[in-house]
Order: structure tokens, then sequence, then C-alpha cells
């Protein structure tokens, strides 16, 4: 047999069920507490216990979850409802809010997102999360990436079910290049680009694609789960100036550590780097202040860029 319905609740009702509501808001409370704090609201003893209980059923034909924690004593739980944000929490939605560039991929997704976080703010918590925050750490793409949404989402699902792939590719040199054996790695974001790392069988070795430059993606076929490919790094010693060097170094690279110290301040660092253009790219940045040295491939490959550089500005 169904229950009958609940009574509407009247005005002062409501502003019963309001108060139990935001008494729970901050966490659970034992009956005790929770009596305590609602003192104004409700009468001492069974009958105010009894009213708890059945304010608590008015509240879940609302949609309303308050959930009964079993104990000694026994305590309340809000289950869902409107968050009791600290101000601390809401600096760091702030910041998540304004780490998306509107040219990320994923922006319209996650102001969407705090939006409903945030819908019902009262106007003190709304004032503080609207306020100009003093830490940024923008996400800011060199290129509006949210046409790419959908090619980063196929290429996440390749991801997550070990699928192997075709595309073409559009390099920065010009044409197409057809890649029939792609096993996708990870997804990346530097230098302000998304990148896929993935392995191809063309060349054996792993490579960075530049997300907006992958067109036609197909299927070929799926791993099996004991296929694990490792990503190789290539290893290379630099030297640093000596005024670059004073007090902790910059970690741009991976497992860097400072191998020796010369007399006249500088330092030779080896370390590791995802791929060669990626090296020389981040060692240009250092200008005259830093020195490729080994291996003498890669050092011939930035010899050969410095030798562009100095052609350009030669006059």
């Amino acid at each position: 047999m169904n229950n009958p319905p609940l009574p509407a609740p009247d005005s002062s009702h409501i502003a019963r069920l309001q108060a139990l509501v935001a008494a729970l808001r901050a966490g659970p409370l034992t009956r005790m507490a929770l009596l305590e704090k609602l003192g104004a609201e409700y009468p001492d003893g069974d009958s105010g216990r009894r009213m708890v209980e059945r304010d608590i059923k008015t509240l879940g034909h609302m949609g309303i979850c308050i959930k009964k924690i079993a104990g000694r004593p026994l305590s309340y739980s809000l289950l869902g409802g409107v968050p009791n944000y600290s101000n601390e929490e809401l600096a760091i939605l702030a910041l998540i809010r304004d780490s998306f560039d509107a040219r990320h991929p994923q922006a319209q997704a996650v102001h969407a997102l705090l939006c409903r976080l945030t819908e019902q703010l009262d106007a003190a918590q709304l004032a503080y999360y609207n306020r100009r925050q003093a830490r940024r750490a923008p996400l800011q793409p060199a290129i509006d990436y949210s046409p790419y949404a959908d090619v980063i989402a196929r290429l996440e699902h390749a991801l997550n079910v070990r699928e192997v792939l075709s595309f073409d590719y559009r390099p920065s040199r010009g044409g197409v290049t057809t890649h029939s054996w792609v096993e996708p790695y990870e997804i990346e974001f530097y230098e302000r680009h998304f990148y896929l790392v993935a392995y191809t069988s063309k060349s054996g070795q792993m490579h960075d694609f530049r997300i907006d430059r992958i067109q036609e993606i197909k299927s070929v076929q799926r791993l099996p789960p004991h296929h694990v490919r490792q990503r190789g790094y290539v290893r290379f010693r630099y030297r640093l100036a000596a005024e670059l060097a004073r007090g902790e170094i910059s970690q741009r690279f991976e497992e860097q550590q400072v191998v020796e110290r010369l007399p006249n301040g500088d330092v030779i660092i080896e370390a590791e780097g995802r791929n060669e253009f990626f090296i020389v790219q981040m060692l240009l940045r250092y200008r005259n202040k830093a020195e490729l040295l080994w291996p003498e491939s890669l050092r011939q490959q930035m010899g050969a860029v410095v030798t562009q550089l100095a052609e350009l500005y030669r006059d």
C-alpha cells in the first residue's frame, strides 16, 4: 500500500526546513548537536526528535537527502545540496576559472561546471568568487583549440581502448604525411600547443604530433592488454653560464642533474629531453648563456639552427 503524500509545507515549515539544511551544510552533526543548533525551530524532548524525522522525510520527497549515520550517538549528514565553500575553496574555484583560456578545448565545459557549482552562492560568497585573483596559472594555447575538441576526444578514446590509428598529418614544412600505424601513448600540453605522443611504425620511434595538424583519423585495430610501449628520451649534456647557475637551476628537462662545476662558475648539466627538436628549442631560450655539448649529432643540429639565425640577421 502506498503512503499518502505529505502535505505541502507552509511558510513557517519552509523556514524550518531551510534551517535544518543550513545546519548540516558545514558537515555531519549528532542528533543532540543538531537539536541544540536548531533550538529556536524545534521543541525539546521527543516531540522535537519526531519533528526532525518528519522534516527529513519531507526533504527527501523534495529531492534533498539527509542520511542517518547509525552509531552512538546517532548522526545526520546532508548528501548533495548547496556546498558551503570556505574562502580558500572559493579562491581555488576562481583559480580554475581563470586558468582556462577561451582557446582551451575544454574551456566551455569547465566554465559550465563552475557555473553549476557557484550558481547558488549568496551575495558575499559571489563577490569573493568574482573578485580579481592575485594568483593565476593560465592555460593559454597559442591558437584556438576549441574546434579540435572532438579530435582530442577521439584520441582520448583510442588511448583508453588501446586502439591503433592511421591518420594524415600536416607538418610545419608543408605537404601531408600519411601514418598508417600509430599507437597513441598520451596527450600533452606544452609550448602552448596540444600534442599526441605516439609510436609510429614508419620511424620505429615515439613522436609528438600537434593535434591541430592531425586529419582523417581511422581505426586500424586494438592492441592486446600485455602490449606496453615505453617512451624513450634523448640524453644530452649542456653547459649553463655561471650567472644562471647560481641558486636553484630551473628544471626544464627530465632527470636533470649537475655533473660538473667549472672554475668560472659555469656548470655542466646532464638531462633527458622528449625529442631532439624540443631540446634545441628549449636551449635556444637561454641564447648565448647555454651551450649544447653532447651528443655530437645533436650539437651539429643546434649549430645549423644558430647558423641559419646568424644568416637571417646578417646585414
